[in-house]
């Protein structure tokens, strides 16, 4: 048991005094990063930036404006947008097929003709034009057409589905960062009580009202608490450097985030995520490629109409045709049975773009089914952590008034301090996990970009 009358204490007490003030050198670069902390600019949230990680300049900036300011310029969006209008041309292409095709010709050469025995000089100067247009192809003219169709609605929800994605995207990321600026304070308190223990432990060590093991915790307490602080301020700037390369653009000091209510209750109309109706899409397309089977024995229809421009050519023959008409009607029968192929190709593709539509559809259901119940569970832990947090407020004050009195020992007071941190870090985590699983919610019901003031109108 500790004496304070015992006559070796003296020299004990000039070793207790050499240690902690060797531990405070090894320490001094970190307290003097934590004053500049305390002296730094403001980040949101209300703490005092490091000179490693100065805040970012500019207007604070909500998550609904950085995604209309970042949006437009992600690749992704590029991409789905190119990929649409390729799809436009595509239809345009298959539209035109349905039409008829005007050509004009012209030729002109010269000839060395025999002509009743005797060898004449021809020329050759002849110009005429002709109007054709396949009535009947069988069918497939048509269907493509139709299936084109489908293809750029189906095209248009891609454009949709890359907006969604990298919206969710950007979100989440910016969640992450107002999960690191929500603990950012609570850190900085933790450093300040750890630091103001630390002193007030040393001096009592000093006067000998505490033991060196003591002096030796609070200094473990302390450096705790700087290694917790150095890991989430590297982690913000992670974050916050992530953010800047996912948007390309400069990052902006946050807002909370808003999401309307009525999309998230339960009760609210449920619409289609971009995913889901672009695969439902495309397997209306490859449907509608399906040709009849009578298409397999079905003739080639063609019409065509010609008219004489211009006839200069020596000798002239006789009779020349100066304008006419015909139908002609040609069947095309592979004997190898193509046709028969090429159809039953086209009903296994609608097939598996079917499966594969329903295939989407049931994983983003099942996916659906499991948030509200993970949200419920996040809400409910918030406020039971607020509550905790609450307590543990009260025991810390408690707690070091009765520190102060030597009535509670520096051990249960460093626990104390530590299980609020712990609290604090738990509340910043299930508050993270309820923001992306509402993001994920409204992503799946189709509402993401109604949410964020993105739907077009």
């Amino acid at each position: 048991m500790y004496n304070p009358f015992d006559s070796t204490r003296p020299s004990r007490l000039s070793a207790a005094v050499l240690l902690a003030c060797c531990m405070l050198a090894a320490s001094s670069t970190v307290i003097a990063q934590q004053r500049t902390v305390a002296a730094g600019d403001v980040l949101p949230g209300g703490v005092r930036a490091s000179q490693g990680l100065p805040a970012p300049s500019g207007p604070a900036e909500s998550l609904q404006e950085l995604l209309a300011r970042a949006l437009e310029q992600d690749p992704q969006l590029q991409v789905s947008s190119a990929l649409l209008g390729v799809t436009e041309e595509r239809r345009a292409q298959a539209r035109s097929r349905l039409g008829p095709v005007l050509s004009v010709q012209g030729s002109r050469g010269r000839s060395d003709d025999r002509n009743f025995g005797r060898v004449v000089q021809g020329t050759t100067d002849q110009s005429n034009v002709a109007l054709r247009w396949n009535v009947f192809n069988s069918g497939n003219d048509l269907v493509e057409f139709k299936g084109s169709t489908q293809d750029v609605a189906a095209a248009q929800q891609d454009v949709r589905r890359a907006r969604e994605e990298i919206g969710e995207r950007i979100a989440d990321a910016y969640a992450e960062i107002l999960r690191h600026e929500e603990l950012l304070p609570f850190s900085h308190e933790r450093m300040k009580e750890a630091r103001r223990l630390l002193a007030q432990v040393q001096r009592s060590n000093e006067l000998g009202k505490l033991a060196d093991v003591d002096a030796r915790q609070a200094q473990a307490a302390y450096l705790d608490a700087e290694v917790a602080q150095g890991q989430l301020l590297a982690d913000l700037r992670s974050a916050r450097d992530r953010m800047i390369i996912i948007t390309g653009s400069e990052l902006n000091p946050t807002k909370p985030v808003k999401l309307p209510a009525q999309l998230l209750a339960n009760d609210a109309p449920t619409g289609s995520a971009g995913v889901v109706a672009a695969a439902e899409l495309r397997a209306d397309a490859a449907q509608q490629r399906v040709l009849p089977w009578l298409s397999s024995f079905s003739p080639r229809v063609d019409v065509e109409y010609n008219k004489l421009l211009s006839n200069n050519t020596v000798p002239a023959s006789d009779p020349t045709q100066l304008r006419g008409w015909q139908v002609t009607a040609r069947w095309d029968l592979p004997l190898g049975g193509e046709n028969q192929a090429r159809r039953a190709e086209g009903v296994l593709r609608a097939t598996a773009a079917k499966a594969e539509a329903d295939r989407v559809l049931r994983t983003v259901q099942a996916e659906l089914a499991t948030l509200p119940p993970r949200i419920a569970h996040s809400e409910e832990a918030i406020a039971q952590l607020d509550l905790q947090i609450a307590q543990y407020d009260e025991l810390v004050r408690a707690g070091d008034i009765q520190f102060q009195a030597g009535r509670r020992s520096l051990t249960q007071l460093v626990q104390l301090l530590d299980s609020r941190f712990v609290a604090q870090q738990r509340r910043a985590e299930e508050r993270l996990k309820l923001l992306t699983s509402r993001f994920r919610y409204l992503a799946l019901r189709g509402d993401f970009l109604a949410a964020m003031d993105l739907a077009p109108r």
